[in-house]
């Protein structure tokens, strides 16, 4: 090849100056942030047997309460987040081409079931089934914040929509964070127990349940190592791993800080949290002993 084609062949494959625009690009439209941006929608469900978790659904509202928890992040589109029928698939996705998270009725109905045993475990079953189907919406949802916003992520982003869902939980309130948590800590407990994992496991681009059930915990434990100690004590998360949470609290916390938080409404977040404040934090008197005291 002549020297001179050399040359023009490095050149354009070279990154352009610090500052340049290609000639062939315009600068891009300022795209507009806005806050609540999130959409929910109850599909009728295909299958019959669902029917009495599609009415249960919309009469908790729970996409509604959950949309307004989240309505101080700003998106440049609005996200809908929706439960409908999947055709027997039990499962629960974010599809950016069309900002859509759908949770498949399928999926509902597995936890729904698989909570039936977390009594034994000293938590209600329906307080399991809320808090497991709450948390998968939310780390459905990371996946969506990370694509909206274009926030870099190292290391799995499976792991990483964990992490901001538990983080999002325990910044919003202690109270509605050990609910959550508890029902998500239950359904990975419950499914790592269900069978022995296999290649498809080891090699799937989500963790091992028994995995994320400790970084739940973990998660839960180092935001506040006083409030959390009794699942250290009570031995569901080793001391060992323990003893290293609050570092790992403290660097989910500066990565949301970094490139989540300035996406955020401080106002809109602040008469959020005032909305909501008697639901999401620790009661003052446990319900038990509160009524006996009437």
């Amino acid at each position: 090849m002549h020297p001179l084609l050399i040359l023009a062949s490095i050149l354009a494959l070279a990154p352009s100056p610090a500052g340049a625009t290609p000639a062939n690009k315009r600068p891009e439209a300022r795209v507009t942030m806005r806050t609540h941006m999130f959409r929910g929608a109850y599909e009728p469900p295909k299958n019959p047997q669902h029917q009495e978790l599609y009415e249960f659904l919309k009469k908790s509202q729970v996409l509604g309460k959950f949309s307004d928890g989240l309505s101080a992040l700003r998106l440049p589109r609005p996200l809908l987040i929706k439960f409908a029928g999947c055709d027997g698939t039990s499962n629960a996705w974010y599809e950016p081409t069309d900002g859509t998270v759908t949770f498949c009725y399928e999926y509902v109905a597995d936890m729904k079931q698989g909570s039936a045993g977390s009594d034994a475990a000293g938590i209600p079953a329906q307080v399991a089934f809320e808090g497991a189907v709450v948390f998968i919406l939310l780390h459905e949802t990371s996946h969506a914040v990370f694509d909206l916003l274009k926030v870099p992520i190292l290391g799995r982003e499976e792991d990483a929509a964990d992490s901001l869902a538990a983080f999002l939980l325990l910044r919003a309130g202690e109270g509605l964070a050990r609910r959550v948590l508890g029902g998500a800590a239950w359904m990975y407990l419950h499914d790592s127990k269900g069978r022995m994992p296999d290649d498809s496991d080891f090699s799937d681009v989500h963790g091992l349940d028994s995995q994320r059930f400790y970084n739940v915990l973990c998660m839960a434990h180092g935001s506040d190592p006083a409030s959390f100690k009794g699942i250290v004590e009570k031995g569901y998360l080793p001391k060992e791993r323990a003893e290293g949470c609050a570092d790992e609290f403290r660097q989910v916390s500066y990565a949301v800080k970094k490139l989540i938080d300035p996406s955020m409404d401080a106002q809109v977040w602040a008469r959020t949290r005032a909305a909501h404040k008697a639901r999401w934090e620790v009661p003052k008197t446990p319900p038990a002993a509160e009524a006996q005291s009437r």
